[in-house]
Formats: C-alpha cells, sequence, structure tokens
C-alpha cells in the first residue's frame, strides 16, 4: 500500500467512504494505521519494536541535556543513564517521587518539580540547591566600643554569597542604636568553609542601606567599626523562586509554572525572584511553558498565550488558541524539522491538544496540524521527543488519560 502525497497519516474525521484525498481523488489518509510507519513519498513499512533497557518500575521524567546527558528519575532519585554501559548512576536524591522538569541557561543544568529544585553547574557532575539560604541560626548585632561609627540609630541586614557567587536573599533588618561613638558586633555567624557574609547598614540615622563590610565565613563573629558605604544591597526584597511543574529558561531568566502563576526570575539572578510582581498570572492549572526565539508560550485552562519579547517587564501578549495543550508534551525543535514550508523558521514550539500537534512559531502564530484529521481525547499529561529513524523525522508523544482512546489516536504528518 501506499498513499498519494500530501501524505496526512490519519482521518478520523471523514466518513469512511470520503477519506480525505487528493485534487485527482487519490487517497492522502487513512482511517487506521497500527505500528506502522508514513514518510513524506507515502510509503508504509511496518514500525520497529523496542529494547529493554532498564528493568524495574518508577522510572520517569527523561531528559536528553545539551551535555550528551540522558537524565532521568527512579521514584525520588535523580540520575544519568549511561546507554553503552547500562547503568543508571544516581546525582542526587529528592524530597518525593514527582515528574520532574529540567532546562538549561548558560550551561547550568536547573531541575524542579512541586517539592525539590536544584541545579548542576556547567562543568560539574554534582547537584547543588538552587540559590543560596540563609542560615537556621540567626546572628546577632549589638553595640559594642573601640570602633569609628558615629552615635545614633543604624539599620542592619545581611546576606550569605556562596562558593559561586550567589547572593542569598537580604536578611531582616534590625534596627540598632549607638548611644556612643564604637562599633558593631555580630555574634552566632554560621562557619562555611568558601562563603562569605556582607553586611549592609545605613549610614548614620539613615534609611537607605549600603554594604558596610565582607568577612569569609569561616569565624564565628564579626567586628564592623567603620562604614565603607558601599553598594546597595541587590537582593533585597527578593526571594527564591518557588517550587512548580514546569521550569524553562528564556533569555537570562528562569520561569516556573505552578497553578495560576509563572513566576521569572530576575535578570542573571535566576535562582531569585520578586513574588510582589515578577510573574505573569495563568488561569488555573499551567499546561505549558515553552519558549521560542520570539517570545514565549503560555498555556492554561482557557487556551495558549504567546508573550512576545525577551523582557518579561515588557511583554505584549496575545491570545492564539482557545485549545488546552496537554500538559508535558511541548517540545522546543528546530526549524530544519519543521514541514518544508516551515522549515526557514527559528527554534519553534510543538505541542499536542484535542486536535492534535501544533507549531507555535517564533513569530507567535500557530499552525493547527491536524485539526481537521483527529479528535483527541482529553489527555491528562504526556511527553514529547522527536528523532530521526532511518531518514524519517519522527515526533512521539506518550499520553495517559483518564478516558479511553478511540481507535486510531497515532499522529503522522510530513514531520511525523
Amino acid at each position: 500500500m501506499k498513499l498519494n502525497k500530501p501524505v496526512l497519516g490519519i482521518d478520523q474525521l471523514s466518513d469512511e467512504t470520503s477519506l480525505i484525498h487528493d485534487s485527482r481523488n487519490h487517497i492522502t489518509a487513512v482511517r487506521e494505521a497500527t505500528n506502522v510507519d508514513l514518510d513524506v513519498d507515502g510509503n508504509v513499512s511496518r514500525r520497529k519494536g523496542y529494547t529493554l533497557k532498564l528493568a524495574g518500575p518508577d522510572y520517569h521524567s527523561l531528559y536528553e541535556s545539551s551535555r550528551g546527558w540522558l537524565m532521568a528519575c527512579k521514584n525520588h532519585e535523580l540520575g544519568v543513564y549511561t546507554p553503552g554501559t547500562n547503568v543508571f548512576a544516581v546525582i542526587t536524591n529528592m524530597a518525593e517521587n514527582y515528574l520532574t522538569s529540567f532546562t538549561e541557561l548558560n550551561g547550568n543544568i536547573y531541575f524542579m518539580n512541586p517539592g525539590h529544585k536544584g541545579m548542576i553547574r556547567a562543568n560539574e557532575v554534582a547537584a547543588r540547591p538552587l540559590g543560596e539560604s540563609l542560615p537556621d541560626v540567626t546572628p546577632g548585632f549589638t553595640a559594642v566600643a573601640n570602633g569609628s561609627l558615629s552615635a545614633g540609630r543604624y539599620g542592619i541586614g545581611y546576606t550569605v554569597v556562596n562558593n559561586i557567587g550567589e547572593e542569598s536573599p537580604l536578611s531582616p533588618i534590625k534596627v540598632l542604636t549607638l548611644t556612643e561613638q564604637g562599633a558593631v558586633q555580630g555574634t552566632l555567624f554560621t562557619v562555611a568553609s568558601g562563603y562569605k557574609y556582607r553586611i549592609y547598614m545605613t549610614t548614620t540615622d539613615g534609611e537607605e542601606l549600603y554594604q558596610a563590610a565582607e568577612f569569609d565565613a569561616d569565624v564565628t563573629s564579626f567586628l564592623i567599626s567603620s562604614h565603607e558605604v558601599g553598594r546597595r544591597p541587590l537582593t533585597q526584597y527578593l526571594t527564591y523562586l518557588p517550587f512548580g511543574y514546569t521550569i524553562r529558561a528564556h533569555g537570562s531568566r528562569l520561569y516556573v509554572a505552578t497553578t495560576d502563576f509563572v513566576f521569572f526570575s530576575e535578570a542573571f539572578m535566576p535562582h531569585l525572584t520578586n513574588s510582589a510582581h515578577s510573574f505573569l498570572p495563568t488561569t488555573g492549572f499551567t499546561t505549558m511553558l515553552q519558549p521560542v526565539d520570539g517570545g514565549i508560550y503560555i498555556g492554561d485552562q482557557t487556551g495558549v498565550t504567546f508573550y512576545q519579547g525577551d523582557d518579561p517587564l515588557v511583554f505584549v501578549p496575545k491570545k492564539v488558541s482557545t485549545e488546552v495543550p496537554v500538559f508535558g508534551t511541548s517540545i522546543a525543535v528546530p526549524g530544519s524539522f519543521l514541514p518544508e514550508k516551515y522549515a526557514s523558521k527559528d527554534v519553534s514550539a510543538i505541542w499536542l491538544s484535542e486536535s492534535g500537534y501544533n507549531i507555535g512559531l517564533p513569530t507567535g502564530e500557530v499552525v493547527r496540524l491536524h485539526s481537521k484529521q483527529v479528535a483527541l481525547p482529553k489527555y491528562i499529561q504526556g511527553c514529547t521527543a522527536f528523532s530521526l529513524q532511518d531518514g524519517r523525522k519522527q515526533l512521539i508523544t506518550p499520553v495517559n488519560s483518564n478516558s479511553l482512546a478511540g481507535a486510531s489516536v497515532a499522529l503522522d504528518s510530513a514531520f511525523i
């Protein structure tokens, strides 16, 4: 059997006697196709089977990084699978067994789920927390003699700077009064090798904070006898990125999808956010968060909105679809992977909805590839991968559903 061009694959919606055909009445689609591949010339071949690589339950959340790592989770363990040796090497243990999302920015790998978040730095293999926390023990500040600080009222706060230069949010401000010229003694600081503490103080009876001192975190107490009046605290009013279901990088920031909101980090400080205004509202559960070169596609319970631009503070939003994306099915694909008429485009987004696959172009235009061919169930979630098999460009999306799917839900197009 051979289909005629343009080869469309499955047609669930037409009558049995009037499947989609070309101008010469030649059939270009079929009602059912089980375990077969169709190429762009209409040739039909049996789809290859699979080879079991790792046995056992609870594997999930596959991710291929730009380093060539094939990352995965087994229950609550995050690790790397090496096909050549068939070994799954655990990198870190996460709090609970959640589906985990991955992204990369500046060579770093970031991972996130509703109970855990972390990063693996470029050229490293160990996982570390995403951002730096303040110590569990709160330091104290007291007025002492033998310093050059003038008598008066001072506001004092501090931050922690870890061994890769990330600065924590600013601590709560303590107000201290010096009744005479003297110094400020800081005590109960937690010792952390390779870390630093930055002390921020107001000037005498002032309101604005400035860096007063920086110390290596190798002792438990510090003496601040003078005020260097350095820079303002960059992390004041900032906090940690929240846990979420999806994490993506766009521009110089990280984006995290939750229910009702997409939060974004500070520019060039991907570990911190301003929870007061650094978010985009969504309606209900956020089903998709997929950046492209021209902006970012965000899906929620009302459909898909394209936020044009690189800076979230000046995004231009545009509603581009009323179909709800299937959670977990969005993926970024190079233009060369797309059908010929879109191949000149840069990286685009692809996701699955009730009408089949959608292409989100960098311009914000959405192309519905199968809207005249299929009507899919409301899938709960899925995952998508693309590959080249025997010269065929394939896009594969396994899905989970709370309703039984009808026959012929596999989708095929010029690039699948």
